[in-house]
């Protein structure tokens, strides 16, 4: 769970450096520990300007309060505190005493990526892989759901898709994500992917309108169960049983390959139509 970071650095990398809301939130992403115990006026302050102008920089970076700002931040660094040692590697992160090994560190960290993807090439049925590039061809509309990481990969999908003609939405906003889910038939497709199951933990909202969607529903995940997972209508199962972040490089994978594969089957079929 790294909404609000996500949040604020992405609004920061795509803003003026001289904006006054991208200067804001530097400041705050900067003393982001101390959101928890502030006050509005305590974070005007902080970044020497008006409480008006951190309510309207809260809902520029998709909140509708301070209030909501302030529990996103509290439940993220929550999640830092208490999950850190295995943001990046997988399982645990070495103790500050092993640093000396840093040689050792690499390799083990290079062997837990590879286990990774060696379990997902396993484990997966190129027939699956086949019946979701047919599933995105015969849809209407192709729905990306999930936290920024996954988001942000399904992005080059959504660029070959849109290139060959498929209408394709990947919000980040989970506000927008369900106003786009909230429209779709059971003629389009919903692909939601998360690493180790974090969007689903923290979102029940958005994955019960999701399960409600006539549209079919494919999730790609570490995980076999989830809530609502009995009203999804495919899982792809990824990675490895230790539901780490290293399932990054996994999802990243299936993404790539979804992307091959529609282009060969389906993308060569557009282009000779085009020039015909």
């Amino acid at each position: 769970m790294r909404g609000a970071f996500y949040n604020l650095i992405n609004f920061i990398n795509t803003n003026s450096i001289d904006d006054v809301y991208a200067n804001a939130a530097k400041i705050i992403l900067k003393n982001i520990y101390l959101i928890p115990d502030s006050t509005i006026t305590d974070i005007a302050d902080y970044c020497f300007v008006s409480t008006a102008t951190i309510s309207r920089l809260c809902r520029k970076l998709n909140y509708e309060s301070f209030a909501d700002f302030k529990m996103d931040v509290t439940m993220n660094l929550n999640y830092f505190n208490r999950d850190a040692l295995r943001l990046q590697f997988d399982h645990q992160l070495p103790q500050r005493e092993y640093l000396h090994q840093g040689k050792e560190v690499f390799k083990d960290h290079f062997e837990n990526i590879i286990n990774n993807l060696r379990s997902t090439y396993d484990s997966i049925d190129y027939e699956d892989l086949e019946f979701i590039v047919d599933k995105i061809y015969e849809s209407n509309r192709v729905c990306f759901a999930g936290n920024f990481f996954t988001q942000s990969v399904s992005m080059q999908l959504q660029i070959e898709l849109s290139y060959l003609g498929k209408e394709c939405s990947a919000m980040y906003p989970l506000q927008q994500q369900l106003l786009v889910i909230e429209q779709l038939t059971k003629n389009d497709l919903i692909i939601v992917s998360s690493i180790a199951g974090g969007f689903m933990i923290s979102h029940p909202d958005v994955i019960r309108a999701i399960s409600k969607s006539q549209a079919y529903k494919i999730v790609i995940t570490q995980l076999d169960k989830f809530v609502y997972s009995d009203m999804v209508d495919m899982i792809l199962q990824v990675g490895t049983d230790h539901h780490s972040l290293i399932g990054k490089f996994s999802i990243t994978y299936i993404f790539e390959v979804l992307e091959a594969m529609y282009y060969l089957k389906y993308g060569t079929k557009n282009i000779n139509n085009h020039k015909e």
